[in-house]
């Protein structure tokens, strides 16, 4: 038994939210504030309906009273949809029982499957539970909201003296209508909720619940009750001497007080009262010296993991009877990302062996979680705060990555994806919005251009993913046409050859550069015809990031003698010192280069020669650009250094600190964008 799908309205993020569920293992994975939290309470209200007040309605509804709640009270609405798998000779399952308010009869014998010879059922049930005003009270809400309620905090204050007094839970069948019982809702799941705030108190209280719920076994009870009676006779034996004194000493006494008239005495004797919950204790052994120390005294990481652990295995106690469900927010609270990676690679090895024997839902702000938790499992949450209404969206991963027609590339993206889902690059699945990078160079300087441009990726939530190559398309496909509408901002390398391959080894014009289509970006703007999703590329010359960057610096030779020295070697470095950026002179003087140097850089100076645009406009564009080259030539094998050498290079910071480089204009049309 599962819940297959919720359907919430007007509870805390959620105006009109729809979300479907995996049969074991479901994380939800998204930014702070997007409706995790929310979610979680929402599903444990079947179990725990008192844990509601006026805080959970939602608030831009509620902002909207004058004109939504003056003539009507506000409620809230959630609808749980149960799948259960029956088999036809099983007459242990009490499954269909606590199911029974709540089945739809419709399409029942449809249902109906053969395997192996056994005939089986897939039974839904829906249960509609409605927290609303008594409508008894009604008129006095509507006079209370008239009279009272001159603005949104006074009438927060007329609602909660409502909800606090006259308002109730009502159950249904969503299918039927028909009415039911709360405890036939809060019976049907055994709800266990573990909060982000926990401690090793959590242990203690849920397996003291399952020795508790041994002892009322009508089997047990005889048993129980023998021992406690022996264990009381054997403590009044070795108490003996003190229960006579004591006796003796309230008999001689209890006329002081006036107990004699009454016909009362005092008399003393040992009952052992206690229920085995109080005698069980979990503990943990140090496996090298051999001691024990109660839980509490260990770590807060392991206590974390012992708690979860403990509380999953317990389902094993009494398997096909509790139709357990396990909330868990934030289980990587005091866990090293080890420990995180090796928790929940055990819980998706039991999901994937159906081996759970309950069902879990997670939510986490964790890459090291979401790294191995596995696409199928994932649910992206968001909560657009632009939107009109403000709502909640969520997005299946699965259902993301299910190739509907076999037209697409949705499967292969899928594997790409699990594959390359590390940690680092699992961050986008958390953010607002996402850059998605060539290299490792776009990487270190793009949150730089940022801060030059005055956008914070922290305060944006901006993830900037390297992707390690041209594969953009499997990025993209995890946020297209999906609910989850997250801004995609792709920069990528034009790759030009200014040089020509076929034997023309002169430099190419710029109106070529400038018409240039390179294929993978066409078919990336083809493919993901969306209004999320944006590509932008060089445009003042450069083929790569690194040549476009210096080439924009260009308009400071001071700052581009520094970037180009981080890239070129010694005795390169040595020749500019001496000639800078005057062509001319490199090229009277190249002998002076040693051989090693010699040859690639008169290759660019015969290119600049031989260039097919010999227009005089043209003429300084085309010089900047041979240096441009020259720097890509050597920064090629070492993009990472080099741009970690000019993030540190003090000569390229302002006297107060800020950043003398300027931002390739194709990134700020990005950013430009990425910020709308």
């Amino acid at each position: 038994m599962y819940i297959s799908k919720i359907h919430i309205q007007n509870y805390r993020n959620f105006g009109d939210f729809t979300m479907e569920f995996h049969k074991g293992l479901n994380v939800i994975i998204g930014a702070n504030n997007s409706g995790k939290t929310g979610l979680l309470h929402a599903i444990n209200l079947l179990n725990s309906p008192s844990d509601i007040s006026v805080n959970d309605f939602n608030k831009n509804l509620l902002l909207q009273y004058s004109k939504l709640y003056s003539d009507a009270a506000p409620s809230i609405i959630i609808e749980y949809n149960i799948c259960h798998r029956i088999y036809e000779n099983d007459t242990n399952d009490e499954s269909i029982i606590r199911l029974l308010p709540f089945l739809g009869i419709k399409g029942f014998e449809e249902n109906r499957y053969e395997h192996d010879g056994i005939a089986e059922y897939n039974i839904s049930a829906q249960i509609k539970a409605v927290y609303a005003l008594d409508t008894k009270y009604l008129e006095e809400y509507k006079r209370a909201v008239s009279n009272e309620a001159k603005d949104f905090e006074t009438y927060l204050l007329v609602l909660k003296r409502f909800v606090d007094n006259h308002y109730s839970w009502n159950y249904t069948n969503g299918i039927s209508e028909t009415k039911a019982e709360q405890k036939s809702v809060t019976e049907i799941f055994d709800i266990r909720f573990i909060g982000a705030e926990r401690t090793s108190e959590e242990v203690r209280k849920e397996t003291k619940q399952e020795i508790v719920s041994f002892t009322k076994d009508a089997d047990n009870v005889a048993d129980f009750d023998k021992f406690r009676h022996d264990v009381s006779e054997e403590l009044e034996k070795l108490l003996s001497p003190s229960i006579t004194k004591l006796t003796a000493l309230f008999e001689n006494e209890k006329n002081a007080i006036g107990l004699e008239k009454g016909n009362v005495s005092i008399t003393s004797t040992v009952r052992a009262n206690f229920s085995l919950a109080d005698a069980y204790a979990t503990e943990v052994k140090d496996t090298k010296s051999g001691y024990s120390l109660p839980l509490q005294y260990n770590g807060l990481g392991y206590n974390n993991l012992i708690n979860i652990y403990m509380l999953i295995k317990l389902t094993e106690i009494r398997p096909g009877k509790d139709f357990r469900i396990l909330c868990l927010e934030e289980p990587e609270a005091h866990l090293h990302p080890a420990m995180q990676y090796k928790l929940f690679k055990y819980l998706r090895d039991l999901d994937e062996t159906d081996g759970l024997n309950q069902q879990i839902f997670v939510t986490t702000h964790s890459s090291n979680i979401s790294a191995v938790a596995g696409i199928d499992n994932m649910f992206m949450l968001a909560y657009d705060r632009n939107k009109d209404g403000s709502d909640c969206s969520q997005q299946s991963l699965q259902a993301q990555f299910t190739d509907k027609d076999g037209t697409t590339n949705k499967a292969e993206a899928k594997a790409h994806l699990t594959k390359f889902l590390d940690v680092t690059r699992s961050d986008m699945l958390f953010s607002d919005k996402v850059i998605l990078v060539e290299g490792i160079a776009e990487k270190l300087l793009v949150p730089l251009f940022m801060e030059i441009y005055s956008c914070s990726y922290e305060d944006e939530h901006i993830s900037i993913v390297e992707i390690g190559g041209k594969h953009f398309k499997y990025f993209v496909e995890l946020f297209n046409g999906n609910a989850v509408k997250k801004k995609v901002l792709c920069i990528t390398d034009k790759d030009f050859k200014w040089i020509g391959s076929d034997g023309n080894n002169g430099l190419r014009s710029y109106s070529e550069y400038e018409n240039e289509k390179p294929s993978h970006i066409t078919d990336l703007k083809e493919k993901f015809p969306i209004e999320n999703f944006s590509i932008c590329t060089q445009s003042i010359g450069g083929c790569t990031f690194e040549d476009e960057f210096f080439l924009t610096n260009m308009v400071d030779k001071s700052v581009a003698s520094a970037i180009f020295k981080r890239a070129i070697s010694d005795t390169v470095r040595d020749f500019f010192d001496k000639y800078g950026f005057d062509l001319t002179a490199w090229d009277t003087h190249i002998e002076e280069l040693d051989g090693r140097s010699r040859k690639p850089i008169k290759k660019f100076l015969d290119a600049y020669k031989s260039r097919t645009d010999t227009s005089m406009d043209r003429t300084s564009d085309y010089e900047k650009l041979i240096f441009a080259e020259i720097f890509l030539h050597y920064a090629k094998s070492k993009k990472g250094d080099v741009a970690l050498e000019i993030l540190t290079d003090e000569t390229l910071l302002n006297e107060d600190g800020s950043s003398k480089l300027v931002v390739p204009r194709y990134i700020q049309e990005g950013l430009a964008w990425l910020l709308k």
